[in-house]
């Protein structure tokens, strides 16, 4: 699951969680570095912008972590626990 609430004094917000993905090259993988948490796109974009920004990448994208499609489990592999 990948939602999560806040609560505060007055209200509670619920948080989704977003998964980071970043090129510093044109021709480079595209490589996942790290994740985050917000109550919306518009501030998952904000913060991914201020929390990665230690390299001048030529492509940034997220995903919502409910969004991804898992094509291999691990307790599929014969071997992994």
């Amino acid at each position: 699951m990948s939602l999560v609430k806040r609560k505060t004094a007055l209200l509670t917000t619920e948080y989704d969680y977003y998964e980071v993905f970043a090129r510093e090259k044109l021709d480079g993988p595209l490589a996942h570095i790290g994740c985050l948490s917000a109550p919306n796109t518009e501030m998952a974009t904000s913060q991914a912008r201020l929390m990665y920004s230690e390299k001048p990448w030529v492509e940034m994208c997220m995903v919502r972590r409910d969004q991804v499609v898992q094509i291999i489990a691990a307790n599929e592999i014969p071997g992994v626990a």
